[in-house]
Order: C-alpha cells, then structure tokens, then sequence
C-alpha cells in the first residue's frame, strides 16, 4: 500500500525536502510519496487528525508552525520537549507524537570539526523562532559551549529560550565579531532576497570565526561570503536540511537515510534548477 508524509508550513514556497525524500524512497525500492502542504494555523487541527499512522505516516513542520503543532501534539519526545519545537510528527499506539530532528539535523555538519572542544566556544545565534530553539538546545546541552547568546528583532521571544544570554539586537554586530560561532537562523538572505544579510557588511571576521547559515537556497548565503572573504570557516544549511530529513526517515521507515542517492539527486535537481 502506497505511504505518504508531507512537509507543513505557511507560506510553504519552495522545499528541497520532497527531492531528499523521494530520491530515498525510490533508492529503498519503496512505495511512499513525499508531498508538501500550505496550511494555516486554524487547519493545523485537521492536518494532524490525518495522520493515522498507516496511509499518512507523519509530517515534517517548518516555519511558522513548529511551536503551534508543539501544543497541538499527544505527546512530546524529550528533545521536543527541552526545545519547545516540533518539526516531526508521526503517530504511535494511536497517539501523535512531535518530535524535533532539528537539533540532529544542526549538529550533522558539526562532526567536520571534531577537534574544536566546544566548551571554549562562545556563540551567538541570530533570530529566535524554532529552528533557534533547536540550535541552542543542541549548543548549551548537547554540545556545552561555554557561552551562548541570542540577538533577534522580537526580544520577549528570545527571552523565552532558555539557557541563553539576550543581546540586543542593535548590538549583534558586536556581539558576532566577539563570538567564535555565529549561527543565522532568520530567513534573511534567503532567495528571493539574496543580497540581504543578517550582519551588517561592514562586520570583522577572521579565520577563528565559524559561521553557520541555516539558509539553503542560496547555498552561499550574503552573510557566507562576507565571512568567507575573510578567512572564516562557513557552513551552510543544506547539511542541517539533510541531516533533520534523514532523522524523520529514520523515525518513518525504521531505515537509514541512503545519503549518496539523495546529495546526487540534490545536486541534479539544482543543476536542472540552474539550466531552466
């Protein structure tokens, strides 16, 4: 019988995630579609009353409902929890479930680094929605970075995550040239605004400086190439996408992720992308 998870969120626009999917759907011979959805918040209910566990498996959750499905779910995994996000809902002994592969998802990238001992790093994540949850639960209790901050332009929602320092956000720029990882998780310079940047261009980094964009698309951010003009190390957010895809997978499934079918079938994808 044929299966089918589906990617939620509001205004959807363009998601690389049903390529991830479907490349490792049909790598594992697997019958299972991977669709995305445009909802707003007053169906959410519906949304999630379809998840019988059986046809519909689960759904992925992306912006602005990760903390809205984070009240709607039965129950929530321990990171979900910690988080106060949900990007994964799938349904077990009939109650749905949220969880958050976000914080895998972030960490995947990471390993690259493995002899950077994190307890000497102070970091400062930009923007204060669920996908920075996930980054400074992953910072201060997976990875226990001696300092992290966040600066965003609504200054009560960062004050909500815990564990973190507040920084104004007329002072990131600071902050950031202080810091030695700095973390972008708004959607500036996201396309279509590619030229736009989180950081003003006129901030110092060097070689010391980690810069981590959560953004994909571009897959070189404006904050990126700033950064990586003057010799810091930069990561952008098609690792995270990959690693959160492959948790919910393997939540799905019960299979791991074939990761090279599914990086062949992204870099095909923008390469058919860049010839249209």
């Amino acid at each position: 019988m044929p299966r089918t998870c589906f990617l939620i969120g509001h205004p959807i626009g363009h998601s690389l995630s049903p390529v991830i999917h479907s490349a490792a759907y049909e790598s594992l011979g697997m019958d299972w579609h991977y669709a995305v959805m445009d909802v707003l918040e007053e169906n959410i209910d519906a949304v999630l009353a379809g998840i019988d566990g059986d046809k519909v498996v689960g759904i992925n959750v992306t912006i602005p409902h990760k903390q809205a499905v984070f009240r709607r779910v039965d129950s929530l995994t321990d990171t979900a929890r910690a988080v106060g996000a949900v990007n994964t809902v799938y349904r077990r002994d009939g109650k749905l479930v949220g969880d958050n592969t976000d914080v895998a998802g972030f960490m995947s990238p990471l390993h690259l680094l493995a002899d950077r001992d994190w307890s000497s790093v102070s970091a400062l994540i930009l923007g204060a929605g669920g996908a920075a949850r996930a980054v400074a639960h992953a910072l201060t209790q997976v990875m226990g970075c001696s300092q992290v901050a966040v600066s965003a332009r609504r200054e009560a929602t960062a004050r909500a995550i815990a564990n973190v320092n507040v920084i104004d956000w007329d002072e990131r720029q600071g902050a950031a040239e202080r810091a030695h990882l700095i973390v972008n998780t708004t959607p500036v310079g996201m396309n279509p605004q590619a030229n736009a940047s989180p950081l003003p261009d006129t901030t110092a980094f060097s070689p010391r400086h980690i810069v981590y964009d959560l953004i994909y698309a571009p897959e070189e951010t404006q904050l990126m190439a700033l950064a990586s003009s003057q010799g810091a190390h930069t990561i952008g957010g098609l690792p995270m996408l990959i690693g959160q895809a492959a948790a919910a997978f393997r939540i799905w499934t019960g299979h791991d992720m074939p990761l090279e079918p599914v990086r062949k079938a992204l870099r095909d994808h923008q390469a058919l992308r860049g010839n249209s």
